[in-house]
């Protein structure tokens, strides 16, 4: 069974890269739109991920995992389909708008059901197995994109993005073969008892803080590259690499013992804190030539990359000790939420930043030191605090 929501998972992500990868193009090459209806369709569609991941999440725990998966799949499939042969701009912001509502809620279902009667010591290895997987299919997904891109006609973006929607019928059928049993939520758990949960929501908040580090390598560090370095315009590229290669390397080493609750919290710690000294890392190619720049850029890199890996493995390891039994869709959607959130709110600060020079990555330096210091403060679950006792009552 496992097998099989790791291949969705991975469908899932090379159909999303495929996506991702060309999306701004398909939007000016392929439907003919200008730059201010390209920010607009983008704008909506990342809108409305943050609006459909609860009500998916929910829909989940009373109909079933599999049910909605296949539904989700299915529309996904006919959103992207629609999508690649849409010709005005209302046709393309409909079909984002669709394709974005359930962008945010088909990931958590995966999740919850890969982990749904794992204990937390093997959900966090699964959940970083289906992460490395994820990240793998996201740069496979870029190469018929990267072949798109290089014919340049419209009939070439419009494949791919029908590519994608086949991809994610292949999905909606695996999902049909899963075993809904257990995953259904329990009864006397009221839906709204994740907002009403304050711990868990720091820690959403400190993964959607944290995770900004993300966005910085994948926004800040490039813009500065180009911008105000010397190192070649190929270090973008090799950035990109060099972090998912690492992901996918060392994604479930990092996350090995992140199912004890002070080791989850020193890691959102250590990964605050290489991310803070990323940031530091990159002004100082102010001082350099084209190498020094190279190296100190490719350095913060993978300082950004680790400090990621330390992050996710931390947050998600202290989540998943704070989720009721039989509430894994709704607490993960939830928390995945952290992140959706950070992705609308970064872009503006992170591109504001750079034009600050030094002092704006001095900032990020500080911002990620303080919340990675923040996190060493989030509350222990009930069950960790009576093993604690425990311990120290038979060691007494």
């Amino acid at each position: 069974m496992k097998k099989r929501f790791y291949a969705t998972g991975l469908a899932d992500a090379v159909g999303l890269g495929m996506y991702l990868s060309l999306s701004v193009l398909f939007f000016d090459k392929a439907v003919h739109l200008p730059n201010a209806q390209i920010g607009l369709v983008l704008g909506v569609a990342g809108i409305t991920s943050l609006l459909g991941a609860m009500p998916i999440a929910r829909a989940a725990e009373r109909f079933g995992t599999r049910t909605m998966l296949t539904l989700l799949y299915l529309v996904r499939a006919a959103a992207f389909l629609a999508l690649s042969v849409s010709t005005t701009f209302v046709a393309a912001l409909l079909a984002s708008a669709v394709a974005g509502l359930l962008s945010r809620g088909i990931s958590p279902l995966i999740e919850s059901g890969l982990i749904a009667r794992a204990g937390n010591e093997e959900a966090v290895g699964s959940l970083a197995r289906l992460r490395s997987l994820r990240n793998a299919g996201m740069a496979a997904g870029a190469l018929p994109s990267g072949a798109a891109i290089a014919i340049g006609e419209a009939w070439a973006y419009q494949a791919v993005l029908a590519l994608s929607a086949v991809l994610f019928l292949v999905c909606a059928a695996v999902c049909r073969t899963f075993d809904d049993s257990g995953h259904t939520a329990q009864g006397g758990v009221s839906r709204a008892s994740v907002l009403r949960d304050r711990a868990f929501l720091r820690i959403t908040a400190l993964y959607g803080a944290l995770t900004m580090s993300a966005l910085v390598l994948g926004l800040g560090v490039p813009l500065w590259v180009v911008q105000e370095t010397q190192a070649p315009a190929w270090t973008v590229t090799l950035v990109q690499v060099l972090n998912t290669a690492l992901v996918v390397a060392l994604q479930v080493r990092i996350s090995k013992g992140s199912e004890d609750f002070g080791a989850a919290r020193r890691m959102m710690r250590r990964g605050g804190l290489l991310s803070a000294l990323a940031a530091l890392f990159v002004p100082l190619t102010a001082f350099g030539g084209a190498a020094t720049d190279l190296a100190l850029v490719v350095a913060a890199a993978l300082l950004f990359s680790v400090g990621e890996m330390y992050v996710i493995a931390g947050t998600t390891g202290a989540a998943l000790l704070h989720i009721p039994e039989g509430r894994k869709p709704a607490y993960l959607a939830a928390f995945n939420l952290g992140f959706a959130v950070t992705t609308v709110v970064g872009p503006p600060l992170i591109t504001a930043s750079v034009g600050l020079a030094g002092w704006g990555w001095l900032g990020w330096g500080v911002y990620f030191t303080a919340v990675g210091l923040v996190a060493m403060r989030v509350p222990a679950p009930p069950q960790a605090d009576a093993k604690a006792t425990h311990t120290i009552g038979a060691a007494a």
